[in-house]
């Protein structure tokens, strides 16, 4: 039978990248390790709103079909004792993501109206006013609209270079002009069938061709917010779009560069690093965001340092000595956050195959529920007589470990 052990770390093949259980202020000794070393690190903090937050999530293959049904689980809290410790909080963050970057690198500080201000002075100080490259509006449609002052309907991404050497190239992120035509320019076509706005100045006309780029300023009002039935939503709080990190970071990294995220929350920085070929580093407080993070990324070259859950969860999964197949059963999930109404199967998200050595599980393969697929592959067969052991992620994001016994 398989019965509950625990495992430390995480390790997918090389395990170069990392996904890290730890605090952005007191950074371990793996990220430490990375000072002047990466290329760009973004940090989306807390805004100091005074609330918490809770992160809802589709279970089982029907709630990966319909959207439901759901569980709800603590996200993360953003209540500090006044303003003075949050700045103190603030501040230690940028301070570790300046340690972090090498001569040419970049840094980005996304907030909202409550902070922003008193941010920008923080990153002067910390940076150098001479640094300053963009305060970014990033302006979206969402939520209630007061009646006493214009909406709040934006966000500020503050960003600064390291140094002088900084890499920056705004031409990898081209934006068709189609998209951003002049209402006051003549719209023609010329001989061979292409668009474009025409301008007439000084007796010279000038054309701007639709199928031509243009460029992003520093106001971005082409990037939604992620929508309810979004395929990237993970369902945890404050979720940021991957087509906002990708222009973020385009323009500042090379492939096989090292991007940084000191707040990863649900992983968008590290899985937008993924998509364009950088290494990565992520860090958070929070396992069970680590847990979201970590299945939004392929199991290859990661090392995952967060601790396993030993609670005494039982696993009805099962090894057929005869058929070598390993067959995946429930976990005996019982109270909050799980609903009494679930049935036990539909409440493990992912499972996975390999071997635990010491406390590292070392992942060789991994089935997870998505979109594409809701339904659990169930029924694996194994090759050699060595028996696999488990790693099992439930729908409230925790992971745990199981090894065989005779």
């Amino acid at each position: 039978m398989y019965v509950q052990a625990r495992a430390a770390r995480t390790v997918y093949d090389s395990g170069e990248n990392l996904l890290i259980c730890g605090s952005g202020l007191q950074l371990p000794p793996e990220v430490a390790a990375k000072k002047g070393e990466i290329q760009f690190v973004y940090l989306d903090p807390p805004f100091m709103t005074g609330e918490s937050f809770d992160r809802k999530r589709a279970y089982g293959e029907q709630g990966w079909k319909k959207g439901s049904p759901t569980l709800t689980v603590p996200g993360y809290v953003d209540k500090f004792a006044d303003e003075e410790t949050y700045l103190a909080f603030l501040q230690g963050m940028i301070e570790n993501a300046r340690v972090l970057l090498r001569q040419e690198g970049v840094f980005c500080l996304h907030l909202d109206w409550r902070m922003s201000s008193q941010a920008r002075l923080l990153c002067d100080q910390i940076f150098g006013k001479e640094m300053f490259l963009n305060e970014i509006i990033w302006a979206y449609e969402s939520g209630g609209r007061s009646k006493k002052f214009f909406p709040r309907k934006h966000d500020t991404i503050l960003m600064y270079a390291r140094s002088k050497k900084y890499r920056f190239d705004l031409t990898q992120v081209p934006i068709p002009r189609g998209e951003n035509r002049k209402n006051h320019m003549a719209r023609k076509i010329d001989e061979e069938g292409r668009s474009y706005s025409s301008i007439l100045s000084g007796g010279k006309e000038y054309r701007y061709y639709d199928d031509d780029p243009v460029y992003p300023g520093d106001v971005w009002t082409d990037i939604s917010i992620l929508q309810q039935k979004d395929p990237e939503r993970t369902g945890y709080p404050t979720q940021k779009p991957l087509k906002l990190l990708e222009r973020l970071m385009k323009p500042v990294v090379q492939e096989g560069d090292w991007v940084a995220d000191l707040c990863c929350g649900s992983g968008t920085t590290v899985a937008a690093a993924e998509r364009i070929g950088c290494h990565f580093l992520g860090l958070d407080a929070n396992p069970e965001a680590i847990a979201v993070a970590a299945a939004r990324l392929k199991a290859e070259d990661l090392t995952i340092l967060s601790e396993t859950v030993v609670d005494g969860v039982e696993t009805s999964a099962t090894y057929d000595p005869e058929t070598k197949r390993v067959k995946l059963g429930a976990l005996n999930l019982e109270g909050e956050p799980y609903p009494a109404e679930a049935r036990k199967e539909d409440l493990t998200e992912s499972w996975e195959l390999g071997w635990l050595e010491g406390e590292v599980f070392r992942g060789e393969k991994r089935y997870q529920r998505s979109f594409q697929y809701p339904a659990l592959v169930d029924d694996v067969a194994v090759g050699g007589d060595r028996i696999p052991d488990l790693l099992m992620t439930d729908a409230a994001g925790r992971r745990r470990v199981y090894t065989w016994k005779e």
